[in-house]
């Protein structure tokens, strides 16, 4: 057939245009050879049935035969697309076909009338041929055939059919031109359309895609995992009641102090090293998605137990706490892993919770390990949920209360100071220990409605206070690293008309660590407000001089730790160490968690200056603390024989296992 050129290319295209054609006229070409195939075959009967036996009938009858089989045959061969020239080639061969029977038939009787069969066929030649070029040949040898008879026919006649056959000649070429034309038009809007729907196709298969992959990683992302979570519920259930399919939940520990050291550049830079070798882990049985940030999650198959899974995921954490060489620089991060059997009965976005609730004990255990959520776990996942529910519906300027824990000098045992403490009694929960209800509401972003709440508690307190007691008010690490947070606590301070030089603000070392250049920026702003600053669990964190250098601070807080174990002498050697360095420094420092002489002892042969403990007082309300203030009695009265003092006012019963926590 013809060729046809593609605004798509010079190649392809115009390949793809005349496949397009060759499949619009293959219908029309079969059925072409199914009617001469059928009507010759009713000639072979017909023949039969009229004609004498002799030569005329079998050289007729002959050429019928040979006609009804070839249309069979092309009928057959036009079943599927063929080539350009073999299709030619099989009308042509039709056509000749055709031609002879009609010529052989017009030898044995010869009537005038009789010719208007070439001139038919001529219109059906033009008109059933895929090309120009095939329409002119089959024209020529059907009017050759009928001038074939022309010595048979008076000049009338002759004349007669002259023009008839000219003017059949001449539309059905004009017809055929045309339809071709239209059809090459219709070929040709097929192949753009294909062309298009193609180039959607591809842009849709490259954009969904890109929609389920991470750019960064090019590792399945978020929406990716949802999609395989919802396979495996609807496609795998037998594999996840034989208990084979596992939920896994990472999280790179440091991957933060990577960034702020290094740049974030360095930080992509590896996060594309480990998705390298999560890859090699996922290579069977596993799927695995970036969810965002350093957290990745997996979908974990063909797993016969909790073993299997410990053993598997300890070895990937191995894998990823090698080192990686970054830019030059060799570079170190682990990963914590929390774990969650796949039950497809229930709902994902709990198995999900659950996996994280596994992942955080890991983190809490000391990262770099695995956990699997067990019943012990689904207890305490359930516990927390109550707490986080009721804290969450709490009306914390209701159920929420103040007291404080006095700071003593050591020398003279005068009160300096005094830490303010949040307790909560819920309608709900009833009475939550500090240290639990302060870390939900840290994780779950509550703390915030917390922190104002004990600041505008403890102004309203400082209100009332004859004698000049600076308090201590804790901040948390969301708090510190929150604009709006700080502005808030400074706008309630400057509203109560209270001195900034009566509040100190106490931050810890690793709520520092969660966005260095923030927190110590907005620990700026408290300082240049005019408010002291204390660095809280001195000790138990980072300890960098040169990092400690660069804060406002005006008072270490050394972590109770280094006076639980007075038999230690390490810790009294770090002790000593850490109150060194304050000295160096230029700021208080005060030891807490003195609950005894022999902590006491230890927080005065290092060369402390202030203490904080059970020893001399356990929390108490303002009432009790104001109380002991006017009253002047110092809370160690004998310091030679280091008994503890207990006032004749009730304290506040508070389990010492408690943690002062940040408000």
């Amino acid at each position: 057939m013809a060729p046809l050129q593609s605004s798509s290319g010079p190649g392809v295209g115009a390949d793809l245009a005349q496949s397009t054609l060759g499949e619009i006229y293959r219908p029309i070409l079969r059925a072409y050879f199914v009617v001469y195939a059928v009507y010759y075959g009713v000639m072979l009967v017909l023949n039969g049935l009229t004609m004498e036996i002799g030569r005329d009938f079998l050289m007729l009858q002959s050429a019928t035969l040979l006609a009804t089989l070839f249309g069979i045959a092309g009928a057959w061969q036009m079943r599927k697309l063929q080539p350009d020239l073999t299709t030619e080639a099989l009308i042509l061969v039709m056509n000749l076909l055709v031609i002879g029977n009609v010529w052989i038939a017009l030898s044995i009787e010869f009537l005038p009338q009789k010719l208007t069969y070439f001139i038919i066929m001529s219109m059906l030649f033009a008109l059933a041929s895929p090309s120009f070029r095939q329409s002119l040949v089959a024209i020529t040898l059907a009017l050759g055939a009928l001038l074939s008879f022309a010595v048979k026919l008076d000049i009338a006649t002759l004349s007669a059919f002259g023009f008839l056959s000219l003017a059949a000649a001449m539309s059905s070429l004009a017809i055929a031109y045309y339809l071709r034309k239209a059809i090459k038009r219709i070929s040709y809007a097929n192949n753009q359309a294909r062309s298009e729907l193609s180039d959607a196709m591809e842009l849709s298969a490259e954009m969904r895609e890109q929609s389920l992959s991470d750019s960064l990683t090019k590792l399945p992302n978020r929406r990716a995992f949802f999609e395989a979570l919802g396979t495996v519920v609807n496609e795998q259930p037998q594999a996840n009641e034989a208990g084979q399919t596992w939920l896994v939940l990472l999280d790179l520990d440091g991957f933060k102090a990577v960034n702020d050291v290094h740049g974030h550049k360095a930080g992509d830079l590896l996060l594309q090293a480990i998705a390298e070798r999560l890859r090699e882990f996922a290579k069977v049985g596993v799927h695995i998605s970036r969810m965002g940030g350093d957290e990745f999650n997996m979908i974990v198959t063909g797993v016969s137990g909790e073993r299997e899974l410990y053993d598997r995921c300890s070895a990937l954490l191995a894998q990823l706490a090698a080192p990686y060489f970054i830019e030059g620089r060799q570079v170190r991060v682990s990963c914590s892993a929390g774990c969650v059997h796949f039950d497809p009965s229930k709902p994902s976005e709990a198995q999900i919770s659950n996996a994280d609730y596994a992942l955080m004990v890991a983190k809490k255990q000391g990262k770099n390990q695995t956990v699997i959520f067990d019943r012990e776990h689904e207890a305490e996942a359930k516990i927390r949920l109550e707490i986080e529910t009721a804290l969450r519906g709490a009306n914390l300027a209701d159920e929420l209360s103040i007291v404080f824990q006095p700071q003593v000098r050591l020398g003279d045992n005068e009160v300096v100071g005094a830490e303010v403490l949040a307790r909560w009694t819920s309608p709900a929960v009833g009475t939550i220990p500090p240290d639990r209800f302060i870390k939900i509401a840290e994780e779950s972003g509550l703390v915030t409605n917390i922190t104002l709440v004990v600041v505008e508690k403890a102004l309203a307190e400082l209100r009332g206070w004859n004698a000049k007691l600076p308090i201590s008010i804790n901040l948390s690490a969301h708090d510190l690293v929150s604009d709006p947070v700080i502005e808030q606590v400074i706008a309630l301070i400057a509203q109560s008309n209270a001195s900034p030089s009566m509040i100190e603000f106490e931050v810890t070392e690793t709520a520092m660590m969660g966005d260095i250049q923030k927190a110590t920026a907005n620990l700026m702003r408290l300082s240049e407000a005019g408010f002291s600053i204390a660095l809280d669990d001195f000790g138990s964190g980072y300890s960098n001089f040169s990092y400690l250098r660069s804060l406002p601070i005006t008072r270490l807080k050394v972590d109770r730790s280094f006076v639980d174990d007075p038999s230690d002498p390490t810790a009294e050697k770090v002790l000593s160490s850490l109150v060194g360095m304050a000295r160096v420094l230029g700021v208080n420092c005060l030891v807490e968690g003195v609950e005894d002489e022999l902590s006491l002892l230890m927080a005065k042969r290092a060369g402390a200056e202030h203490v904080q403990g059970y020893l001399f007082s356990q929390p108490m309300d303002a009432g009790e603390l104001r109380k002991a203030l006017e009253m002047g009695t110092p809370l160690i009265e004998n310091i030679s024989t280091l008994a503890p003092f207990r006032p004749e006012l009730r304290p506040v019963a508070l389990d010492k296992t408690s943690v002062s926590p940040p408000a």
